[in-house]
C-alpha cells in the first residue's frame, strides 16, 4: 500500500467522523423537537440526517477496500499520521455507538409520544359517542 492510499483513508476517516459528529448533533435537535413535540420543525431534521446518512453510505463503501488489509502493513507519510488517523477511527467507532443509542432512545420517545396521541385519540373519540348517544336519547323522548 502506498502512502497516497493512507492519505486516501485518512481522508475518508476524516469525513466519517465530520458525517458522523453532524449526526451527533442532528440527533441531539431532534430529541429537542420530540421533547418540545415539534413535528413541524422535526421533519427539516429528519431530511438532514438522511442526507447525511447517506452520505455516510458513501463513505462507507469507500473505506471497504481498506476492510481486509493488515493496517502494520500501510505505508504513512510519518507516525503522526498513521496515530492521528488511528485516533479518529477510534473516535468515529465512539461517535457512532453514540449516534445508534441517541437514534434508539428518540425512536422510543416517538413511539411512546405515538401511543400517547392514539389513546387521547381514543378517549376523544369514545366521549362523543357518549355525547352521540346521550343526545339520541335525550332528543328520543
Amino acid at each position: 500500500m502506498s502512502t497516497s492510499d493512507t492519505q486516501t483513508l485518512a481522508l475518508l476517516i476524516s469525513q466519517r467522523r465530520k458525517c458522523l459528529l453532524q449526526l451527533r448533533e442532528l440527533g441531539k435537535r431532534q430529541a429537542t423537537m420530540i421533547a418540545a413535540s415539534d413535528m413541524g420543525a422535526l421533519m427539516p431534521i429528519l431530511v438532514a440526517k438522511q442526507q447525511l446518512i447517506t452520505a455516510l453510505q458513501k463513505i462507507e463503501h469507500g473505506l471497504e477496500p481498506f476492510r481486509d488489509e493488515d493496517p502494520n502493513a500501510r505505508q504513512w507519510a510519518s507516525p503522526e499520521a498513521r496515530d492521528k488517523c488511528a485516533a479518529e477511527a477510534e473516535e468515529c467507532r465512539a461517535l457512532l455507538r453514540e449516534v445508534m443509542a441517541a437514534e434508539q432512545q428518540n425512536q422510543d420517545e416517538l413511539t411512546v409520544r405515538r401511543d400517547d396521541v392514539a389513546q387521547r385519540l381514543r378517549s376523544v373519540a369514545s366521549s362523543q359517542q357518549i355525547r352521540s348517544a346521550y343526545e339520541q336519547q335525550t332528543h328520543g323522548r
